[in-house]
């Protein structure tokens, strides 16, 4: 049986690539602190803003209003876009 040898380059990224990188880690950071932030702050979004005799319901109210607002950052986008 013979043996497979791959073989390994190292290769040098571009400027462009380099560029891309560094803003795309920048952009999944921003993304990723956006994300914490309202997930800390859902305990005082529920207090001031959805119904207090139940907790559940404005748990789940808390929950759904973030995916709701990348929803509708996507249709401004496709709006401003298109």
């Amino acid at each position: 049986m013979q043996a497979i040898r791959i073989k390994e380059e190292q290769r040098i990224l571009t400027r462009e690539q380099k560029q891309a990188v560094g803003l795309l880690s920048i952009g999944t950071f921003l993304e990723y602190f956006d994300l914490m932030l309202y997930v800390h702050m859902a305990v005082l979004l529920n207090e001031l803003f959805f119904p207090k005799y139940d907790p559940h319901t404005a748990s789940l109210l808390a929950a759904f209003t973030f995916p709701l607002h990348l929803f509708l950052g996507l249709l401004e986008l496709l709006y401003l876009v298109g």
